[in-house]
């Protein structure tokens, strides 16, 4: 990647967090970045296109992630999957948190772009998680869960350090962006799987299979 283009994108995330998608221009990135607004539309073809790029580039990696897990069936168990899986999860979102804060955001939004990434990429994510959770069911690594209820709560517990850093830091006086609190909230988050899928007896929901 060119350092120019990568001025833009910095300078975007930035403007983005601080100023909103709606309240930042063209020249306002320029301006930060530090070159011709020119080289916005020659990189990204305005700032729609920034902002897809930004939104993509976010979730190729979260993505990523997931694919490299499942790479390694062969030698791990779904618990131990779903372990990596969560702890690389947040690894990657506190190196990237200024893009990580806009991307959560962003996804708040009900907007053409947002509706396109949950036909693809949010689709393909329900798909790797859902099968982690089905195999550990299979293989009694985990107890039979609800996988809607279950992967609302996931998702919550992932997003909300940057749905909320200013609560978090202000209020509570902690600070996402340190690594400390990462491994923390990683060892809390792996804690709370542990009871969640903690296999049981009785099953109080239908196997995932038939959700």
């Amino acid at each position: 990647m060119t350092c120019t283009k990568q001025k833009i994108i910095d300078a975007a995330v930035f403007l983005f967090n601080t100023q909103g998608y709606n309240g930042t221009s063209v020249r306002d990135i320029a301006k930060k970045a530090n070159v011709n607004a020119a080289n916005i539309s020659y990189y990204f073809s305005g700032k729609q296109g920034l902002l897809e790029h930004l939104v993509t580039d976010f979730l190729e990696g979260y993505i990523g992630i997931l694919e490299r897990a499942f790479e390694m069936q062969a030698i791990l168990s779904p618990k131990e999957m779903l372990l990596m899986v969560v702890r690389d999860i947040l690894r990657y979102q506190s190196e990237n948190r200024h893009l990580t804060r806009f991307f959560y955001r962003e996804i708040s939004l009900d907007s053409m772009l947002i509706r396109e990434i949950m036909t693809t990429y949010f689709m393909r994510e329900k798909y790797y998680f859902q099968t982690i959770i089905q195999n550990g069911i299979e293989q009694g690594e985990f107890r039979k869960v609800l996988f809607s209820v279950f992967m609302s709560q996931l998702k919550g517990m992932l997003s909300v350090p940057y749905l909320y850093p200013q609560y978090i830091s202000e209020v509570l006086h902690v600070f996402p962006s340190e690594e400390y609190f990462t491994r923390s909230y990683a060892k809390e988050l792996e804690c709370w799987l542990e009871q969640a899928l903690e296999p049981k007896k009785q099953d109080r929901y239908p196997t995932l299979l038939h959700l």
